[in-house]
């Protein structure tokens, strides 16, 4: 403004004869024309002065009124258990059930229930705080299913007591068995299947599976109380032990009168007079009773590796 002022307050230029001097028109025109806009904007910053004074008044207005009426969140459903009259329309008595938290944390209990489908070692549950080591095989026949037994290099010893039979022992990751009450825990809480999967020392594998697999509990020396269809290459050879109590070298429940079959095969195993199969049996590529070995495969020569496997059956909807 003051630069506009000042250029107004000088005389217009003129020639040396006096005459206005044209050729200094166009700055005059952009002098103006930049006092237009300048005018223009001053106009505005003073409209938005008024607003932010508008708005302010307006806020101070907010703050000294009542504030909101408090309004209690929504409460989650009640389930109502009633107890009427002998005409059943009288209510006596409400017991009121608190509803099950929306984001209560789902605690998997079976490898079925383990999210991202990649076999490992993985934590499932027998029940509420009661957590278990197993490992996850998601790579056999779509997945889920629960290692009981794994073997592949004999570092780990099978001849073990009952103490040992029923606890489990070996590494989860490694060659181990994973415990008859676990076992028995899981296969009466839902139904399960099992699978058995064995490789010879050339390299071949086959494998059984049955349908339907269930264990007593130590009361009932768990016993091999349900065993479902066959299906498979191995043979059908398991159905041999059905209904039979477990047996180690130190407890024999066998059907083998004068002789204790966990000794005689060097395996605990649900033994009958003694058993067909002997996968809990020595470790080598040797031949005998005393090896780990699927008689009607490969008669009674050693296996170089074992695997046998639970999976809880597809839950209905």
């Amino acid at each position: 403004m003051l630069l506009l002022s000042v250029c107004h307050a000088q005389d217009q230029p003129t020639t040396a004869s006096g005459d206005p001097d044209l050729s200094q028109q166009p700055w005059r025109d952009r002098l103006a024309a930049l006092e237009a806009k300048i005018n223009s904007r001053d106009q505005e910053v003073t409209k938005m002065l008024q607003q932010v004074l508008t708005n302010q008044q307006t806020i101070l207005r907010f703050l000294h009124a009542a504030p909101f009426p408090y309004v209690p969140a929504p409460r989650a459903p009640e389930s109502r258990s009633l107890t009427t009259t002998a005409a059943g329309d009288v209510p006596l008595a409400a017991v009121v059930a608190p509803a099950p938290a929306a984001n209560a944390i789902q605690r998997p209990r079976s490898c079925r229930d383990i999210p991202d489908g990649m076999s490992g070692e993985e934590t499932i549950y027998l029940g509420p705080g009661e957590p278990v080591e197993v490992y996850c095989d998601q790579d056999y026949e779509e997945g889920g299913w629960i290692v009981i037994q794994n073997r592949f290099d004999g570092f780990v010893n099978f001849n073990r007591s009952w103490e040992k039979y029923r606890d489990g022992f070996g590494d989860i990751g490694t060659e181990h068995w994973l415990g008859l009450d676990t076992i028995h825990r899981l296969t009466v809480a839902t139904p399960h299947e099992i699978a058995f999967v064995a490789e010879s020392f050339k390299g071949e594998r086959r494998s059984a599976r049955y349908t339907l697999f269930e264990i007593g509990g130590e009361t009932d020396r768990y016993r091999l109380q349900k065993l479902g269809v066959y299906s498979g290459t191995l043979g059908d050879e398991f159905n041999y032990n059905k209904g039979m109590e477990f047996s180690t070298y130190d407890q024999d429940h066998d059907q083998y009168a004068d002789v204790n079959c966990a000794i005689r095969t060097a395996s605990g195993w649900w033994h009958r007079s003694c058993t067909r199969i002997n996968l809990n049996g020595l470790y080598g590529n040797e031949s005998g009773v005393r090896f780990a070995y699927w008689l009607d495969w490969l008669h009674l020569n050693g296996l170089k590796r074992t695997r046998i496997m639970i999976r809880e059956l597809k839950r209905r909807k």
